[in-house]
């Protein structure tokens, strides 16, 4: 029998995972932060993650480190048997009694968390459960997607890549995924994205909402959640919307689509790369659709898909769509995600409905799997100049420019301070789009704002009759087009 006395208090686990982050990795404990001791980016990232059921606060895990390019998180129990907790699919559990009693469980909890801040793209998490010194158990992963499989990092459990910036990066170069795992979590993102765009269809047209308006209602609610930062300098201005924002005042200046309008106006203006005519181009086609019809802010009867979804006995038709928006897509569109037409494939689902009805929006969107195998066809890379001059909600775009960040943090290596420039550039000059309809125009600079950004290229009018100089001054090398063949233009 051994002589080792058994852990009595988690406070133990963690002065075992303190000992050994100072006295075997070399860090100091400027290096690394304890429960609510972190910066204020992190810790504005878990606001909303505490592992209680309202999730009211900022979660805190035991121990943080940000000195690196990616957080890394720890979550520390006592007792080895609540290192993790499995599903009956033998998936990490995400249940609140697993969250609160197993380790890895309640990092991931914290690492989804960040990732849907949208302030970071990835997090290394580390659960720990330890019964006396001489058995401590750790487990290592790397989370790069809100819904993806979180990448078990077996021979890194001992911490060491934690000692140095360059086994730090040894780490991350063996955590990248390979281009079938991307692949599948694409696919993955992209059928949810499915599933949850046909239940807000039946959501809206329950709730009346006409066909020709859902998707630009859609499109500013999702900008409206935006944090607003500045374009130019990426500092943070304010926060965006929540569903608690939206009260049901039964006020024109103060009611849940005036809000949402407001916001919006804030976003594009303080953004600071989106021009007057631009800005009111946008605000007009938002506010034929948010704000067309009052009635919509009266408080009613809330429809049964989110009616658990909200608190109060009613709610304004506005605040339940902005709601069923924010918690089931808003929250699930991750950096792993990146080359889905979000607004695409939100108007190819209502598209269905409308032709259905016997109606028609007059437009028929590339599939995201041709647009992202097209633009794989003529190797757009980072330094391509893409043009597409019936841009439409932007498809063609939004896959060049996805490929052509993945090249510049493939070649600069990534979050490089070279990759995150030339990122900047290809977003800001290297991607042209020309379209002719405001409705379509709108989702296009939407989507690529959605995406990082990459709008400010994005023109509104007539591809023919545009300024030869445009053309000429951008001097595309690649061009990726789908033409409207069924409108007759002249």
């Amino acid at each position: 029998m051994s002589d080792t006395l058994g852990y009595k208090l988690e406070r133990q686990v963690d002065d075992y995972i303190e000992h050994e982050l100072e006295e075997e990795i070399g860090l100091t404990k400027k290096d690394y932060g304890i429960e609510s001791y972190m910066d204020e980016y992190l810790k504005e990232a878990l606001k909303g993650g505490a592992k209680t059921l309202n999730k009211t606060n900022f979660g805190e895990p035991d121990f943080n480190i940000t000195k690196y390019d990616v957080p890394v998180l720890f979550e520390n129990k006592l007792y080895s048997k609540y290192l993790i907790k499995l599903d009956a699919k033998g998936r990490i559990s995400t249940t609140q009694s697993a969250i609160k009693k197993y380790a890895v469980n309640g990092a991931l909890h914290y690492a989804r968390t960040i990732l849907k801040s949208k302030m970071y793209k990835s997090c290394i998490i580390v659960g720990v459960a330890g019964d006396n010194p001489d058995h401590v158990v750790q487990q290592v992963y790397y989370v790069y997607a809100v819904n993806g499989k979180p990448k078990r990092m077996y021979e890194y459990d001992n911490l060491h890549f934690l000692s140095t910036k360059e086994a730090f990066q040894d780490f991350l170069n063996n955590a990248l995924l390979t281009e079938t795992e991307k692949h599948q979590v694409l696919v993955k993102s992209q059928q949810k994205l499915q599933k949850k765009a046909k239940l807000l269809n039946k959501l809206m047209n329950n709730l009346n909402i006409s066909t020709e308006q859902r998707v630009v209602y859609v499109s500013g609610m999702l900008l409206a959640m935006q944090k607003v930062t500045d374009a130019k300098t990426g500092q943070y201005i304010a926060g965006g919307l929540t569903p608690c924002d939206l009260q049901g005042i039964q006020s024109e200046k103060q009611s849940d689509s005036i809000k949402i309008i407001d916001q919006l106006s804030d976003f594009l203006n303080k953004r600071g790369n989106i021009t007057q005519d631009k800005q009111k181009l946008m605000m007009d086609s938002f506010e034929g659709a948010i704000h067309s019809d009052l009635d919509r802010d009266k408080l009613i009867d809330k429809d049964k898909i989110v009616g658990k979804m909200i608190q109060t006995e009613k709610a304004s038709i506005t605040k339940q769509v902005f709601t069923f928006l924010y918690k089931e897509i808003f929250l699930q569109i991750d950096a792993d995600s990146g080359s889905l037409d979000i607004m695409g494939s939100m108007y190819s689902e209502f598209l269905k409905y409308a032709l259905g009805d016997g109606g028609s929006l007059g437009k028929v969107l590339t599939p995201p799997y041709i647009t992202n195998l097209m633009a794989k066809a003529i190797d757009v890379g980072m330094n391509d100049r893409v043009m597409d001059l019936a841009t439409g909600s932007g498809a063609f775009l939004v896959s060049s420019m996805k490929l052509m960040i993945d090249d510049a943090n493939n070649t600069y290596g990534s979050n490089s301070e070279k990759a995150n420039r030339k990122i900047q550039q290809i977003k800001k000059s290297q991607l042209l789009g020309v379209e002719y309809d405001a409705k379509m125009y709108t989702l296009a600079a939407s989507n690529m704002i959605l995406r990082g950004d990459g709008s400010s290229q994005i023109k509104k009018g007539d591809t023919f009759k545009e300024p030869t100089k445009l053309y000429t001054e951008f001097n595309a090398n690649k061009l990726l087009l789908n033409p409207p063949f069924s409108v007759n233009h002249k």
